[in-house]
């Protein structure tokens, strides 16, 4: 590829005496409040959990040669053609290895069945698999105009321990984020991956996805489901055998695509580091943070800033991808003489991210090309690094080191890497990059 890349003290004397005249107070009060005022205790979670327990299910994975589960996941009826909703990560075995794996529902009841993909979201995780059953209820998806704080009822299966509901709270969709995604405020577990969560409907109003732990939770919103089913139902009755390598490809390369060209044809905001002013945080969907070190004897001090987007598409177990991470070092030694200091720049920009997004059976080997260029008017020195996508040969991980040449005892390092990229865009961009990068008077 060629580019130009606490146990507190308890006084029971206290609580007694603020007994004696509270509990008066109390029932003085009783017979002023009306019965029919007092509000009955609900039990919300059950009701929505016995309507719709015969339509969520357990989704497994079963290895060919032991007959045993690999995945489990769960899964929910949509349609009463058989459409089963959940996630793309959840039966991404079978898309990849059908040869080692079959995929099977668990009922509410020990009921078991064989399932089939029908069609995939890899961008929004999501997928939709079809059994032979012809279900008498399935759960309706919602609409998307649900008010912050909301309750939102969570059905899955954690842990392979049995079909539970999680009650938790809607808070809205995360801000400054590449895939749009629901805040759920609710405990999700391994094995919840693609259940429904409800609203007091009992509608669909998200598809769970993952967990940051501490009560912090993503659902994925269910318009997205709501547009993967219409792909569904306007092929009809129509069966269509898919490519599933070239199919998750042009996604892929569709989506990066689309987002990059938006980026590329923004205004980019920019950030002082040294005597450079450089490319900050370039659309809201990046976050920038920053650091500085001094090396023990005190001869250099690094001041560091790494930019990225949080936001990853998982292709599958050994691949993940979508990621655009950029970090600069702003390398001060006034006190090392200039062979010493070239010695140290040279170790820091030649240092290469250990990319952990990909195994071997994913990716080729990194070539690289090693120029001089100008940069601001200012020579520097470029190297630029691409590797293939075995399976999908549109796409790239690109990375790009920068290092400034024309200062004595300082310099700045850039280190750019775009995953999962095209050949086109990736051009784009790192032209773009390069060319923002100014020197100051």
């Amino acid at each position: 590829m060629e580019l130009v890349l606490s146990v507190h003290n308890i006084n029971i004397f206290m609580i007694k005496k603020t007994l004696v005249w509270v509990l008066p107070l109390v029932f003085c009060l009783l017979p002023a409040i009306g019965s029919s005022e007092l509000q009955p205790l609900t039990d919300e979670a059950a009701r929505i959990y016995a309507k719709h327990k015969e339509s969520v299910y357990q989704i497994r994975i079963i290895n060919l040669d032991t007959d045993k589960k690999t995945t489990i996941g769960s899964g929910f009826q949509i349609s009463s053609q058989g459409h089963i909703a959940t996630n793309y990560h959840v039966i991404s075995d079978v898309v990849h290895e059908p040869q080692r794996h079959r995929l099977e529902f668990l009922t509410h009841d020990g009921s078991v069945g064989p399932l089939k993909v029908i069609d995939i979201d890899v961008i929004h995780d999501l997928a939709i698999v079809k059994s032979a059953q012809r279900p008498s209820d399935f759960i309706r998806l919602g609409a998307e105009k649900w008010t912050k704080g909301a309750r939102v009822f969570s059905m899955g299966n954690p842990f392979d321990l049995g079909m539970t509901i999680i009650e938790g709270t809607y808070n809205g969709h995360m801000k400054n984020a590449l895939y749009k995604k629901i805040l759920f405020s609710g405990s999700l577990n391994p094995g919840m991956s693609g259940g429904p969560a409800l609203d007091h409907n009992g509608e669909v109003m998200g598809v769970n996805v993952s967990t940051a732990g501490n009560q912090v939770s993503f659902l994925v919103p269910v318009d997205y489901l709501r547009l993967l089913y219409a792909r569904i139902k306007d092929l009809g009755d129509q069966e269509v055998k898919r490519d599933w390598k070239a199919y998750i490809q042009q996604q892929l390369y569709r989506h990066q695509d689309r987002y990059l060209e938006d980026i590329i044809q923004s205004e980019w905001k920019h950030m002082s580091i040294g005597d450079a002013r450089v490319p900050a945080e370039i659309s809201n969907i990046f976050k920038c943070w920053g650091r500085s070190e001094e090396a023990e004897n005190k001869l250099y001090r690094t001041t560091y800033t790494d930019c990225y987007c949080e936001d990853v598409i998982y292709v599958s177990n050994t691949l993940s991808t979508g990621q655009i991470i950029y970090r600069y070092n702003w390398v001060s030694g006034e006190k090392m003489n200039a062979i010493r200091f070239y010695n140290l720049f040279e170790e820091l920009y030649t240092y290469h991210e250990d990319y952990d997004n990909a195994e071997r059976k994913d990716v080729t080997n990194f070539q690289c090309q090693d120029s001089f260029v100008r940069i601001s008017g200012q020579k520097t020195r470029v190297s630029m690094c691409a590797r293939k996508y075995k399976d999908y040969p549109q796409l790239f991980d690109v990375h790009v080191a920068v290092a400034s040449v024309h200062l004595k005892n300082r310099g700045l390092l850039t280190h750019l890497s775009l995953l999962g990229i095209g050949k086109t865009r990736a051009q784009a961009f790192v032209k773009k990059f390069l060319e923002n990068i100014k020197w100051k008077k």
